[in-house]
């Protein structure tokens, strides 16, 4: 189970950045307010706090250098990206 978490959420991480470059698309973040009604970037945000999560449960599958390198690179990108889109949906007051 922690190995395959840990591929798992190394794995989901690129595609938080793929979602980041999507997020940024205007047209896009349109259809997706329209159709779920909620924005991109919060969207991004919960499932950057579920990939940091199930990174932090791949912790327990680690056997060898690589899967280490997987765990603490899935986990503190997880870290920056959650802390960088927290403060641009608080403190930049994105929820107005």
């Amino acid at each position: 189970m922690g190995t395959f978490c840990n591929r798992l959420s190394f794995y989901l991480t690129f595609y938080t950045i793929g979602f980041i470059l999507l997020a940024s698309s205007n047209s896009l973040k349109e259809r997706i307010l329209r159709w779920i009604g909620i924005h991109p970037l919060q969207l991004l945000f919960y499932f950057t706090l579920i990939v940091l999560i199930i990174g932090i449960i791949g912790f327990t599958g680690v056997n060898n250098w690589s899967s280490v390198f997987r765990s603490i690179f899935t986990v503190g990108f997880s870290l920056v990206l959650t802390a960088f889109l927290a403060y641009i949906i608080f403190v930049g007051e994105l929820l107005q």
